[in-house]
C-alpha cells in the first residue's frame, strides 16, 4: 500500500502521541476535549449501594419535610414565611460549609451564572410555594398522590424537548397505573377542597416544567451540586419576599406564637437544610461533573 508523501505511522507512548513529524502531549489532547467527554462520572459504573443510599437518604428527607411542613402550616398558616425561613437557613448552612471547608466545590453568587440560573430557580421556587400552600387545605396523602402523577408528562416532554427516549412498554403501563390511581383517589376524596386542588394543579404544571428545564440548565450551566443548592436557596429568598405581598403579607404576625410554633418552624428549617446537605454530600459525589486533570 502506497503512503502519501510525508506520512509517518502513528506512534504512542504513555505521555505523548507522535503524528507524522509532530509530537503532541496526551494531556493537551484530553484538555482540548469538551468537559462532558473527559470529566463526568460514568454513572453506570457506580456501586448499586451508593445509588441506593443516596435515593434512600433523599427520600427520607423529602418525606419527613413534607410531614413537618404540614404541621408547620397548621401552626403558622403562612407558606411564604415558612419557605423564607427554610431558604435562609439552607443558604446560611451552605455558606458555613464553604467557610469551614475552603476546598468544598461551592461558588458564591456570580452575576453571569445567576442570570442563567434565575429562570430555573424561579420554577423551583414556584413548585415549593404551590406544594406548601396546598398543605394548608389538603392532607399529606393528597400531596403524595400529586407528586406521583407528573412522571408520564415528564417523559413525553423530555422526549420532544430534550430528545430522550420514551419509556418502554412496561414503563408506560406503570405510569398509566400511577395516573389511574391518582384519578381514582381524587374522585373518592371526601375532603375535596377547590383551593387545595388549584394549588396542586399549579404544582403539577411547575414540577413537570422544572424537571425538564432543570436538566437542560444542568447540561448547559457548569455548576457543582453544592453550588446549585446554594443558588436555589439564595436566589429564592427575594422571590419569597415578593410572593408574600401577593399572598397576604404578615400572616405570621397574626399567630399567637408559643414555643411550639417556634419549635415546629425551626424543625422544618433543620430538616430542609438536612435535605440540601444530603443532596450535596451524597448525590454531589456522583451526579456532578468531576474536575478534569490539570
Amino acid at each position: 500500500m502506497v503512503r502519501p508523501a510525508g506520512y509517518e505511522p502513528v506512534q504512542q507512548n504513555e505521555e505523548t502521541t507522535v503524528i507524522g513529524s509532530k509530537t503532541v502531549d496526551v494531556m493537551d489532547i484530553e484538555e482540548a476535549k469538551p468537559a462532558s467527554e473527559v470529566s463526568k462520572v460514568d454513572q453506570t459504573d457506580l456501586p448499586l449501594r451508593t445509588v441506593a443510599l443516596s435515593v434512600v437518604f433523599y427520600a427520607a428527607c423529602s418525606s419527613t419535610l413534607l410531614l413537618i411542613n404540614k404541621v408547620a402550616m397548621h401552626f403558622v398558616p403562612d407558606a411564604s414565611f415558612i419557605l423564607f425561613c427554610q431558604f435562609l437557613s439552607s443558604s446560611l448552612t451552605v455558606r458555613v460549609i464553604k467557610y469551614t471547608t475552603p476546598d468544598a466545590d461551592i461558588e458564591l453568587l456570580r452575576f453571569d451564572k445567576a442570570r442563567l440560573f434565575f429562570l430555573a430557580c424561579l420554577i423551583f421556587f414556584l413548585c415549593l410555594l404551590a406544594n406548601t400552600a396546598a398543605l394548608k387545605s389538603v392532607n399529606v396523602e393528597t400531596v403524595i398522590v400529586a407528586r406521583a402523577g407528573p412522571g408520564g408528562a415528564v417523559s413525553v416532554l423530555e422526549h420532544y424537548a430534550l430528545g430522550r427516549s420514551l419509556p418502554s412498554i412496561q414503563g408506560t403501563l406503570a405510569l398509566f397505573a400511577i395516573a389511574g390511581g391518582a384519578v381514582i383517589y381524587v374522585i373518592s376524596d371526601e375532603g375535596f377542597k377547590i383551593e387545595g386542588y388549584t394549588w396542586l394543579l399549579l404544582y403539577f404544571v411547575f414540577i413537570v416544567t422544572e424537571m425538564v428545564f432543570v436538566k437542560f440548565v444542568v447540561d448547559n450551566v457548569p455548576m457543582s451540586t453544592w453550588t446549585r443548592v446554594y443558588y436555589n436557596n439564595t436566589l429564592s429568598i427575594p422571590m419569597v419576599l415578593v410572593s408574600s405581598f401577593f399572598m397576604g403579607f404578615g400572616g405570621f404576625l397574626k399567630v399567637d406564637w408559643t414555643w411550639r410554633h417556634v419549635a415546629v418552624v425551626a424543625l422544618s428549617c433543620v430538616v430542609g437544610a438536612w435535605a440540601n446537605m444530603t443532596i450535596g454530600f451524597t448525590c454531589g459525589r456522583w451526579c456532578q461533573p468531576q474536575p478534569s486533570r490539570s
